[in-house]
């Protein structure tokens, strides 16, 4: 039976605002354009099937209007030729996570937790020798620390369970949730930040090369230093034409790979591939420091980078797959995870309520526990 009491105004809004994904539908249902034009309906499980792929409530057809979903933090572009409008898997994935902050803050609180001390301490300072010894204080680490370190996935866990020592609730995921369907798309973010003095959370998009997120991670962390929330593509690892973002990135640049030293180390040696294993970043990164320094043009940079970063993207999806704990725990954050299972042995939230927010089935969430503890 065919729904006609629809409002087929919320189709053609749809179909406007997200071209996308009405291809995508367009090639499920060949009356698509008929039924958008009103000059035919679909029938009710058609129109089920259309609001998943749409990913918006059955209900939303029978409104008078499609509900404005407003971005909730700034968005940096490195390039700003078009206006930003995000994708239903970036605000999904943004409202996911104040969801997380929400219920960590909450709990926190409930503890007597006080304020993070680094938490928006150069709000008002914007001093890149100060933040970089705060950052070195944040992850525990001194100068060359990378040489000691073996391999580049292993700094980046390093770099994550530092940060998540400190207070940092860390999320990595490649998808909305758990729906493999829906990826998400590096080139329109790499990752954000939602700052607060209790619970910051840093959301970093794990379709990106390892390189990049070690350099999203530092980035973010520095936006929690001001007190600044924000997402950001940061194509080819440079930042919008911003004075908070250009701020942020040199500070991360400064604190990865220190001038200093890398000209130190180039006149050694100028190999890019045994300078990237010396500083225990990619090859990109050293590349964009190379050109920070003005040790190269930024032709030399552009003929360079697109092979390099294709390259890593690469071997970043070779290594993909893995163990389902594992991924989960990089997904709900292992802080997050023990923030709630704590609170649910304390009696302060409800075993559902941790299930609720983790979208977790009772087995899943126990035997997940259980690994980390």
């Amino acid at each position: 039976m065919k729904v006609e009491n629809i409002n087929i105004n919320i189709l053609k809004e749809l179909n406007n605002k997200m071209p996308e994904l009405a291809g995508k539908a367009r090639q499920v249902f060949s009356k698509y354009d008929i039924w958008v034009s009103g000059e035919d309906y679909p029938t009710y499980n058609q129109l089920i099937e259309l609001s998943k792929i749409f990913h918006i409530p059955f209900g939303y057809f029978y409104l008078e209007k499609l509900p404005e979903r407003k971005y909730p933090i700034p968005h940096y572009r490195t390039e700003k030729k078009l206006l930003f409008l995000p994708s239903n898997e970036l605000l999904d994935t943004v409202m996911f996570a104040q969801k997380i902050q929400e219920w960590a803050k909450y709990i926190l609180l409930e503890w007597g937790q006080e304020k993070i001390q680094f938490c928006g301490k150069y709000k008002d300072d914007y001093n890149k020798e100060k933040i970089i010894e705060e950052l070195k204080t944040i992850f525990d680490i001194k100068n060359n620390w990378a040489s000691e370190i073996n391999k580049w996935r292993e700094a980046f866990n390093y770099l994550k369970e530092k940060a998540e020592e400190k207070g940092i609730i860390v999320l990595i995921n490649g998808v909305v949730g758990n729906n493999t369907h829906r990826k998400l798309n590096v080139k329109e973010f790499r990752g954000f930040v939602l700052y607060d003095d209790i619970a910051p959370v840093i959301f970093i998009n794990n379709n990106d090369a390892i390189s990049a997120k070690i350099f999203t991670l530092i980035h973010e962390v520095v936006h929690i230093l001001i007190g600044e929330s924000a997402s950001f593509d940061l194509r080819n690892l440079q930042s919008a034409d911003n004075k908070i973002e250009k701020f942020c990135d040199v500070c991360t640049a400064e604190f990865l790979v220190p001038s200093s030293e890398l000209k130190t180390q180039y006149e050694i040696n100028n190999n890019l591939e045994e300078l990237a294993r010396y500083f225990k970043v990619s090859q990109i990164v050293i590349l964009r420091r190379l050109l920070d320094t003005q040790i190269i043009t930024q032709n030399k940079f552009y003929e360079q980078l697109n092979d390099l970063y294709n390259q890593e993207t690469k071997d970043e999806q070779k290594s993909g797959g893995g163990n389902f704990y594992a991924i989960t725990s990089h997904r709900l954050s292992k802080r997050f995870l023990y923030i709630l299972n704590s609170a649910v042995q304390n009696n302060i939230i409800l075993y559902r309520d941790m299930l609720r927010v983790t979208g977790l089935k009772a087995k899943t969430c126990n035997e997940l526990i259980e690994g980390l503890l």
